[in-house]
């Protein structure tokens, strides 16, 4: 992963703290606390990590209590924000077990300082029970102001390990272009996951379909303007949704992640991908919460199971479905990236692929720290494909 920074050696607990750091651009982390947090933890450990993130998660969040109740708003705000995503970094290693304590704890801390820290948004906000099943699917919903104005709105689902809390991170990108934006949970996230016990599910139009049923109802919305951005996981779920689900005018993917079984070995290689993977679980910590992690958002407990899971996740058979304008970008030294090209090579609509480079600042898993190159790339796109309406942009590659 290429950085401008390195503060630990190993790239799992770099990449994480990337991500905190990227929480900045939105008012979610506040670089000081991030170095010093990172500074007192020397050589990092799951036990280390939630130590050092929840105690200072704590210490903010009796500041944000302390603004709140002589009554500074802003200040406030800002540091509920920051709480909460410091709780959510805190329990990122102890995800291999649902039942965890500190891992429930820090969850429905960093739920409730989000929660809090809206109460206090300038902003318009909604929070979305969206039916499933037999149960309903948490989300929120912003608007930029109070007009009413129908607006094109973003729809932006979760990742393999994100809740629809720390997706406010890509909120304000989109009300400083005047867009709504939605972000919602499916099963294996968030709630779903930690107190539903709902897993992961591949059909991901499941899901899509009855948010959309519940986004448009709204007055301030414009049915005809609603672009799906899936990033990181939901760089499978969302063109996987939108093979289905046709409402959607535009899709975005970073990276496009449309056959998951094409990173793994095939013919009697294939054999050794369990064995393989079980041997690194035993003798590296930092691998067995990588794949643990995993298993248990998809409520498996084999990792053999969890590979052969994994062959099952590939919708290229049925994107020449989408047919809507899509936008893959793919960033230089993202983990999961290289299968941008496929998805636009097999889409029925006009398609772009767009690279970004370390060089640019926006190399690394979904644009790395460099959020503000990456809002410029992908913000471009929609405006103009908003813009143009019928005339759709030809199938291009930048």
């Amino acid at each position: 992963m290429a950085t401008a920074l390195r503060l630990f050696s190993d790239e799992f607990y770099e990449g994480q703290l990337e991500r905190t750091l990227a929480a900045a651009y939105a008012d979610a982390a506040d670089l000081g606390e991030v170095f010093a947090v990172a500074r007192s933890i020397h050589r990092p450990t799951p036990d280390r990590w939630y130590g050092a993130w929840s105690e200072r998660a704590r210490a903010v969040t009796s500041r944000a209590d302390d603004l709140a109740g002589s009554g500074q708003r802003d200040s406030a705000r800002g540091a509920y924000l920051r709480a909460s995503e410091y709780h959510r970094q805190s329990y990122f290693f102890l995800r291999h077990d649902l039942r965890d304590a500190r891992l429930l704890a820090a969850y429905h801390a960093h739920v409730e300082n989000f929660q809090s820290a809206m109460a206090l948004l300038n902003h318009p906000v909604e929070d979305a029970a969206i039916p499933y099943l037999n149960t309903h699917l948490k989300g929120y919903y912003f608007a930029p102001d109070t007009s009413g104005e129908p607006r094109p709105t973003l729809l932006l689902p979760c990742g393999y390990d994100s809740t629809a809390e720390s997706g406010w991170s890509a909120v304000l990108g989109a009300m400083q272009r005047g867009y709504n934006a939605f972000i919602f949970e499916g099963p294996g996230q968030g709630e779903a996951l930690y107190e539903q016990g709902l897993f992961f599910r591949r059909e991901f139009e499941y899901v899509l379909t009855p948010a959309i049923d519940w986004l448009i109802q709204r007055p301030d919305v414009d049915p005809d303007n609603l672009i799906l951005v899936g990033r990181s996981f939901a760089g499978y779920l969302a063109p996987r949704a939108a093979t289905a689900e046709h409402r959607i005018a535009a899709l975005v993917c970073d990276p496009a992640q449309p056959d998951l079984a094409a990173r793994l070995p095939s013919g009697r290689a294939s054999r050794l991908v369990g064995p393989i993977a079980a041997l690194q679980m035993r003798v590296s910590r930092n691998r067995a919460e990588f794949f643990g992690a995993r298993m248990a958002a998809h409520g498996i407990s084999q990792v053999a199971d969890y590979i052969d899971e994994m062959r099952r996740y590939t919708m290229l058979d049925r994107a020449s479905q989408i047919t809507c304008p899509t936008l893959v970008i793919e960033c230089e030294g993202d983990f999961v990236g290289g299968g941008g090209q496929a998805l636009v090579d097999a889409v029925s609509g006009p398609a772009t692929l767009i690279r970004l480079t370390a060089d640019s600042g926006a190399g690394g898993h979904c644009g790395g720290v460099g959020q503000r190159v990456w809002e410029a790339a992908v913000y471009d796109w929609i405006n103009r494909v908003i813009s143009e309406g019928a005339v759709r942009p030809q199938r291009t590659l930048q």
